[in-house]
């Protein structure tokens, strides 16, 4: 996955800012995210039915607001936290609409808020991220609870 750090100033950014209590802490934006997984998962569809996701792709949602894409890191405690949004295609639902099996909106990219929250290497050139997904209102995935 790549970050790219924005230098826009909005003011929900500067609010932000402005609630950082140490020095050592600086906000930024968040411009562009994107990754691959390297293996494919089984997602549920129901309490029945799952697919095997295929290899998942990840990028920035383009119609969140950019002010929402932000982080902090706390270079005294080496501590990292990013929250912005996503977009998710998976090929296997491509694969169970085409067979027939259904509905084409299905193909819709899934919409996400990402929440990683990491921790940043002695040396600051790397980070541990835990993250989490909150799938956004009419994804298929939407109200789902994970484990």
């Amino acid at each position: 996955m790549s970050v790219h750090v924005s230098p826009e100033l909005t003011p929900a950014l500067l609010d932000a800012r402005r609630q950082v209590r140490s020095g050592n802490q600086v906000v930024f934006g968040i411009k562009a995210v994107y990754g691959l997984s390297t293996h494919d998962v089984t997602m549920p569809l129901n309490e029945r039915d799952s697919i095997e996701s295929g290899q998942i792709a990840v990028t920035i949602d383009p119609d969140f607001d950019p002010a929402f894409n932000i982080g902090v890191i706390d270079y005294e405690r080496l501590k990292l936290k990013v929250r912005y949004g996503v977009q998710i295609v998976f090929p296997g639902m491509w694969k169970m609409v085409t067979e027939g099996k259904h509905d084409p909106s299905l193909l819709n990219p899934v919409r996400a808020m990402a929440t990683d929250t990491c921790t940043v290497t002695e040396d600051l050139r790397g980070w541990h991220a835990l993250g989490l997904l909150q799938f956004l209102p009419g994804s298929i995935w939407a109200g789902a609870e994970g484990g």
